[in-house]
This record gives C-alpha cells, sequence and structure tokens, in this order.
C-alpha cells in the first residue's frame, strides 16, 4: 500500500509545480497526435481493402489513445479546482516519511 501511497503523492507533488503539469498538457497532444496518425492508418487500410483483423486492431488502438487523450486533458482542466482541496504540508511530510522508511 505505501508504494502505491507514495506513487500518487509524488504524482501530485509533481503537478504541483507548473512544469509537471506542462508535460502532461504535451503527453496529452502526443497522444492526440498518435490517435490522428492511427485514424489515418485506418482510412488508408479500409480504402486500399487491408485485412478486417488488421483495420479493427488499429482501430481499436486508436479509439483507446483517443479516450486516454481526452480523459487527461480533462484530469488537467479539473487539477487547479482539486488541488484546492489537497493540503500540500502534509503531502511532504508523508512523502518525506514514506522516503525515510524506505
Amino acid at each position: 500500500m505505501d508504494t502505491e501511497r507514495k506513487r500518487l503523492l509524488n504524482r501530485w507533488n509533481a503537478l504541483h509545480d507548473s512544469a509537471g503539469l506542462r508535460r502532461a498538457g504535451a503527453f496529452a497532444r502526443v497522444l492526440w497526435l498518435i490517435g490522428v496518425i492511427l485514424l489515418l492508418v485506418v482510412v488508408f487500410g479500409l480504402y486500399y481493402r487491408f485485412p478486417t483483423a488488421v483495420v479493427a486492431g488499429v482501430a481499436a488502438v486508436m479509439g483507446w489513445v483517443i479516450a486516454e487523450s481526452n480523459a487527461l486533458r480533462a484530469r488537467i482542466s479539473q487539477w487547479p479546482v482539486v488541488q484546492t482541496y489537497i493540503k500540500w504540508d502534509r503531502v511532504s511530510d508523508d512523502l518525506a516519511r514514506l522516503e525515510r522508511d524506505a
């Protein structure tokens, strides 16, 4: 349980500064771009009659990538509200305690 707690607290701590939030935004854009590329592959595959299983597999991956991109962008937009409810001194104290106990 402490590993999961440490991972979550480290993620919150990284998002607390603007660098972590910028990295998350950049990653969301990369995921969106990969989704668009996969969309083009699906369209290309349909046009040139690739095997159905290949087109369906690429389409499934495309859907997952786009869904992850949208979920990440939604979390980024909600972060300013969420962080107001976090006690940052407790996060720092718990991280220090977890580092010391490890």
